[in-house]
């Protein structure tokens, strides 16, 4: 006859078994989340940067990810440059001080990461910038998501070759005074002086929290109970509705919200404006000192009305709405933006803001002015090179070329990287499959290190061929090469999928953390893939799926790296 069970111990079974469907609902809707309403995708990513210890964090040189685009869905890499910043092509240094340097600081307003970055407005303005033969320049993208002006200014102050900027550009969003409020990376002492204070990153737990969706759905739910309506201050009389030019209400109701009579002392949000405007007066004295000039631009949802309060008045800045107005008939910003509920300008949105800030440009920088038939056929041949992916122009903004001036290939590989991307397929043509499945396989020698390159390619290649997941096996000449866990099996299990990532230029920090690149050209598919550094045996690889193994090939290597 069995024992009853004591109340204690029941009470711990119907314990534990609420904490663990709590957890198990938590983790389903974890994964909902991320499947069918990924709302939350890019802000719980910020494993994307790396901590840095005086900006809080920052993106890694010569690396890159993936993005989802807001509207279509479509994928697309998001890739840091030798700098750091958010672009496909490299900066030599040399040539750096050699030509006239424009640098955009901002959040992801400036880094653009929604979109491609040959769409971004920073792409455009250096090409019709480059359209003049008698002078050099660069557009560098230093925007990076999230940051607030104290991260922004740290970063101009790290870039060593930040002499070289000949022009500094900040790009102020309505979230700045926030950011720059919550971080607190500067502030004013007791006689009204600006000063730096050490960055506080986020511990273990917040780390964690933050890489979860739900996480973010939960912020967003209280934030919205957190404010009630009656409490928004006023839109500005003048200027456009808020239906015509954006969410501007947004600053009033975080303005409201930090003023409320329950924020604690130190939460004073007028301290933070007054050290958010001596940030810029002496970011702006820094620049002057170099030599270079200092300027805020505006993005065309915002007004002068509704944020000019924030400036200095002898900082210069640009409202790029009074632009956007003067060439648009009835413009809306809505229809410049993104159509899904991610309010960041779209493609379209940054090529007008080029064009924007190239008549800027003309008027501060003695950049010949062109008139406005030249500067439409620019932007005709330079969209005709790059393409326009998954956007159309608006039809009045495009203008056939009456004779194209500049080749169009030369402007797409700059601008998207396809001189490389055509090396590659130059390198695989002139060379023989180690082995052939479905795919060809191709060992090619390491062009900088020991390690060579495993190389997949597939004419022609359809979506279906990128979707399988891939399995690669690499037996070690010597077992011992193998961690205690792969020594079992015989083999380091490298298995990969066709958009694991792009291929960076650094090398990588271990055997098993391997560089990688997977893309499409026409009708050709390439990926890549570094081999560990040690002396191989055997390759095994090809794809699979749960029902099994769709195509394997076998790669005798006998010692060979």
């Amino acid at each position: 006859m069995s024992r009853p069970q004591s109340k204690s111990t029941s009470r711990w079974i119907s314990t534990s078994l609420l904490l663990l469907s709590s957890l198990g609902a938590l983790v389903a809707c974890e994964l909902g989340l991320r499947l069918f309403h990924p709302k939350y995708e890019d802000v719980s990513r910020y494993g994307k940067y790396q901590a840095d210890e005086s900006r809080l964090w920052a993106p890694i040189p010569n690396t890159s990810r993936y993005k989802t685009h807001p509207d279509t869905g479509a994928r697309h890499p998001v890739i840091y440059n030798n700098f750091g910043s958010r672009q496909h092509r490299r900066f030599d240094v040399d040539a750096l001080k050699q030509a006239e340097n424009i640098a955009f600081f901002g959040d992801s307003f400036a880094e653009n990461s929604g979109i491609e970055a040959q769409y971004s407005f920073t792409e455009v303005l250096d090409f019709l910038l480059n359209l003049q033969d008698d002078r050099d320049f660069n557009v560098l993208n230093f925007g990076v998501d999230g940051y607030g002006l104290g991260q922004e200014f740290v970063w101009y102050q790290q870039f060593p070759h930040r002499d070289d900027l000949d022009h500094v550009v900040y790009v102020f969003c309505d979230n700045d005074i926030e950011n720059f409020h919550n971080h607190r990376l500067f502030s004013l002492d007791e006689s009204g002086d600006l000063v730096a204070n050490v960055a506080v990153g986020r511990g273990t737990f917040v780390a964690a929290l933050s890489r979860l969706q739900l996480t973010y759905l939960v912020l967003d739910f209280m934030q919205r109970l957190s404010l009630p309506r009656s409490t928004v201050a006023p839109l500005p009389k003048k200027g456009p509705p808020v239906e015509q030019i954006g969410p501007i209400h947004l600053i009033n109701e975080r303005i409201v919200r930090r003023k409320q009579d329950s924020a604690p002392p130190g939460d004073a949000l007028d301290d933070s404006i007054a050290a958010f405007q001596a940030l810029l007066s002496h970011w702006q004295e820094v620049v002057e000192a170099r030599g270079g000039d200092f300027r805020v631009v505006v993005p065309p949802y915002l007004n002068r009305e509704s944020v000019g309060g924030f400036f200095p008045t002898h900082v210069d800045v640009v409202y790029l709405l009074e632009c956007f107005e003067d060439m648009i008939p009835r413009f809306n910003y809505l229809d410049w933006s993104f159509r899904s509920t991610d309010m960041h300008w779209n493609e379209a949105g940054n090529m007008v803001a080029a064009h924007c800030l190239y008549r800027l440009l003309e008027e501060e920088a003695g950049v010949p002015t062109l008139p406005e038939a030249a500067l439409a056929n620019a932007r005709h041949e330079y969209y005709s090179a790059v393409g326009t992916g998954n956007w159309d122009p608006p039809p009045a903004w495009v203008a056939a070329s009456a004779q194209p001036a500049l080749d169009g290939a030369e402007i797409a590989a700059k601008y998207m990287q396809l001189d490389h991307r055509q090396g590659v397929l130059e390198l695989l043509d002139g060379n023989t499959p180690a082995g052939r499945g479905d795919w060809a396989v191709y060992r090619l020698s390491g062009e900088s290190s020991d390690r060579a390159l495993l190389a997949y390619a597939k004419t022609p290649c359809r979506k279906e061929d990128q979707e399988d997941p891939f399995f690669l096996h690499v037996t070690p000449r010597d077992p011992r090469r193998l961690s205690k866990e792969r020594a079992v099996h015989g083999f380091d299990n490298l298995d990969f999928n066709f958009t694991d990532a792009w291929l960076t230029t650094s090398l990588p920090a271990s055997a098993n953390d391997v560089s990688r690149e997977g893309w499409t050209l026409n009708d050709q598919c390439v990926f890549g893939t570094e081999l560990p550094d040690y002396e191989i045996a055997r390759i095994r690889t090809g794809q699979y799926t749960d029902a099994g193994t769709i195509w394997e090939v076998e790669i005798a290597l006998d010692g060979a790296r």
